[in-house]
């Protein structure tokens, strides 16, 4: 059986504006939205497009709006570093499924609570974030959500419920990076292993603790070897 699937060795660097980014590899942000948002909000209407500009506006709930605008302001800013171009000239190619890249740099997106990951690679990649919820009830969702061997390994609520995040985390990811986004059949896509063959696609999985109430997880290809870990600062 598997002891566990995190990972807690990845070393963070602060990233600050004009490093160079190496666009052959993989880079994962770390985003606080209560740090940022402040900073960025000055600047929001010369950076988003007038439809995030839009969309933004249609948000009630003051921290959504928040979360939003600071990972659509910093995708900006990373893909306009990638692209060395202006970050309100990025512009974005909708594929199947309305998966986005922006040319030919793969990136997404995943955020709760306080926090924004933003990965960004050469090749396909999906991340999730979830905050560990120690109150959530599980148990109803299993059976129709994990197989009978994720079961085991997610064990009883009462014992610890990082185990369900840890699996939620890896089958969202997996999803994001195939493009496919949802699935009736999320019972069927087993996420223990390192590597996973998904829509004839081999993707690596890693996951791993933001701090000690969020887990994540991300989904890159095999030739992706080396992952970049970076505090947005």
């Amino acid at each position: 059986m598997i002891d566990t699937l995190l990972s807690y060795d990845f070393a963070w660097k602060s990233y600050a504006t004009g490093q160079t980014l190496a666009t052959d590899k993989t880079h994962i942000f770390r985003i606080s939205v209560d740090h940022h948002f402040p900073k960025v909000k000055r600047a929001v209407e010369e950076v988003l497009s007038d439809r995030e500009l839009e969309k933004a506006g249609r948000m009630f709930i003051q921290k959504d709006k928040e979360r939003y605008i600071v990972s659509k302001f910093c995708l900006r800013t990373i893909l306009g570093l990638c692209l060395e171009v202006p970050p309100n000239e990025v512009n974005f190619i909708f594929h199947e499924h309305k998966k986005p890249t922006a040319n030919g740099i793969e990136f997404n997106i995943s955020h709760t609570g306080d926090y924004v990951l933003i990965a960004v690679s050469p090749t396909p990649v999906g991340i999730d974030i979830e905050h560990l919820n120690r109150d959530f009830d599980f148990k109803s969702i299993l059976d129709i959500t994990f197989s009978k061997k994720e079961i085991d390994y997610i064990g009883d609520k009462d014992i610890d419920p990082t185990n369900f995040y840890v699996m939620w985390t890896r089958k969202e990811a997996l999803l994001k990076a195939s493009g496919e986004g949802v699935s009736d059949n999320l019972h069927l896509i087993e996420c223990l292993d390192e590597h996973l063959e998904y829509h004839k696609k081999v993707f690596k999985m890693r996951t791993f603790m933001i701090e000690e109430n969020y887990v994540a997880s991300i989904a890159t290809t095999l030739e992706q070897k080396e992952l970049l870990f970076w505090n947005w600062i």
